[in-house]
């Protein structure tokens, strides 16, 4: 009898360590999910957003390392375990009650999705699992080294650093063409296709090329919806193409971009602006592309001072095009 209540109190203890690591480490890749999250809600920004997000995730991996091999249970890890999980109840809490119980909580990344109120209960689930580790503690543990302790910290904590650095710390990747015409006035002389509502031959727009399947393509169009969220006069628009009876639904329950304006354009002719590399961003001013972003450059700043002064970003890596090239390249 002994033996079997040691054997149930190391099986549960070790399974919430894993649980916690498995936690930890669906949220790294992709993190982005997970980052903008808390700016969405509203407890954190652009910069603070990529630290706070790492630091929980580096708090989860020790936890779940300090469960597995018991280490400093009564001094440090039941009462952490129990902060982390009431800490995420009440931001599931505070999530519902500000954007309502929609979509992807991300508490195990994009892997294993949860709308918040299913969080709730997990975490309840996992508190009531923390109670009997805590009043069933195994007396048996692997004895390590103290040396050990914080090796298994700094590794915790730098780790999802080094796995997914933040963007800031990546030096910025301007690509592609500029000050050439995209030719979008052809998508409203096309019958065949589905015409935009704007016009986006005339003024400043930022019109996004993404694909229903495509998993780069719903991470850029939640960073967009959080854009747009925040600033809702920033002109987005996002031309989409793909099957929508298999993958919209997934598109927007993930991405929550149904607050952009968008259309579908479904025929060959859509990837010919596009160079074959999706998502394509482009800032079109007059229908001349001024600039053109990736994921990890589509800037906050860097959008209202073009709106304001006119200014794009740094274009050191892009090539410049002139009108009458474009004629020839886009058919």
């Amino acid at each position: 009898m002994h033996l079997l209540k040691e054997f149930f109190a190391h099986s549960i203890r070790i399974l919430l360590g894993l649980i916690f690591i498995a936690s930890g480490l669906l949220k790294l890749i992709p993190i982005e999910p997970f980052e903008l999250n808390f700016i969405d809600v509203g407890v954190a920004n652009w910069l603070t957003a990529p630290i706070i997000a790492r630091g929980l995730i580096g708090f989860e991996l020790l936890l779940g390392v300090f469960l597995i091999f018991n280490l400093a249970m009564n001094k440090f890890t039941i009462k952490a375990t129990y902060s982390i999980l009431i800490f995420f109840t009440f931001y599931l809490i505070y999530q519902i009650l500000t954007i309502g119980n929609n979509g992807n909580c991300g508490c195990f990344g994009t892997y294993l999705q949860m709308t918040p109120l299913e969080s709730i209960f997990k975490n309840i689930a996992m508190l009531s699992v923390l109670v009997v580790v805590q009043f069933i503690p195994a007396k048996w543990s692997l004895p390590l080294p103290k040396i050990f302790i914080p090796i298994f910290i700094l590794t915790a904590f730098v780790s999802p650093y080094i796995l997914n650095p933040p963007e800031s710390l990546i030096k910025g990747h301007r690509a592609g063409a500029v000050n050439y015409s995209l030719g979008l006035k052809r998508i409203y002389s096309d019958t065949s296709i589905i015409k935009p509502v704007i016009d986006l031959t005339s003024g400043k727009h930022i019109v996004a090329f993404m694909s229903l399947s495509c998993g780069h393509c719903r991470m850029n169009a939640l960073k967009m919806h959080v854009l747009q969220q925040r600033n809702p006069d920033f002109p987005f628009y996002i031309l989409l193409n793909g099957d929508t009876a298999m993958f919209e639904k997934s598109f927007f329950d993930f991405s929550k971009a149904d607050n952009i304006p968008y259309s579908y354009f479904n025929n060959d002719d859509f990837f010919s602006f596009v160079d074959g590399s999706l998502p394509a961003i482009f800032w079109l001013q007059n229908d001349t592309v001024k600039f053109r972003s990736l994921y990890t450059d589509l800037n906050e700043d860097d959008i209202r001072n073009w709106l304001n002064t006119g200014a794009v970003p740094s274009t050191n890596d892009t090539i410049r095009k002139t009108p009458s090239v474009q004629t020839d390249t886009l058919k």
